[in-house]
């Protein structure tokens, strides 16, 4: 009599049991045995660009869709603090032959050349060692090209840095600095920098410096 009340019952446990599993599945275990997590640019990464942590954002991909060598949530730390030495749209998965370290960003050809501040007609304050430039004639008619910072520096010819006061490095948080910006250093080749001196210098048109920067709607 107890078995045939087990019975029953034990049906209704297999088929509960089985729903559950087929929900759990279509909801989590298919995501987590077919799918992995990669970090994909959080927008368009300039060629140059330091890059932190908050430049990218955590996606599930099909593991035919992942590209060999992608960094993901775990291994996000190898390029931390790295420079882009290429363009990288928005929403592409990266790997790690992707940046450089600070150090090497060097090119061949290239080397660090100083935009004099008597050169500068504008350009911001929160500007720092890794941001991306456009230089432009001061009334902004012509394009001398986009290049990497390599620093910043006061009159004292000391880098400026941001102070412990500012919460983060993005951009529209550096609200705090060493000192006041006299010049900036950039890379480039010796052909790229003839061309600005002679516009500054022989031409004497000052300079706009356009700092390249996230959209502040993100």
């Amino acid at each position: 009599m107890r078995f045939r009340n087990v019975r029953p019952l034990m049906g209704i446990l297999l088929i509960t049991l089985s729903v559950v599993a087929l929900w759990w599945w279509e909801n989590l275990g298919r995501e987590q045995f077919i799918m992995e997590s990669v970090m994909v640019a959080k927008d368009n990464i300039e060629k140059g660009r330091v890059i932190k942590e908050s430049d990218f954002i955590e996606i599930r991909s099909m593991s035919e869709s992942t590209v060999p060598g992608a960094i993901t949530p775990k291994s996000l730390y190898q390029i931390k603090g790295f420079v882009a030495n290429q363009y990288i749209p928005k929403l592409s998965q990266v790997v790690p032959k992707m940046f450089t370290e600070k150090g090497q960003i060097l090119g061949e050809g290239k080397s660090i050349f100083p935009i004099k501040d008597i050169w500068i007609d504008s350009r911001s304050s929160s500007l720092r060692k890794g941001d991306v430039i456009d230089i432009f004639s001061e009334e902004g008619s012509v394009y001398m090209g986009t290049y990497p910072i390599a620093y910043v520096k006061d009159e004292n010819e000391q880098e400026v840095v941001n102070t412990e006061n500012n919460p983060s490095d993005e951009i529209l948080q550096r609200h705090f600095s060493s000192s006041v910006i006299a010049h900036v250093e950039i890379i480039a080749d010796l052909e790229e920098y003839k061309k600005i001196r002679d516009v500054a210098e022989e031409q004497n048109i000052k300079l706009l410096i356009i700092q390249k920067g996230e959209s502040i709607n993100e």
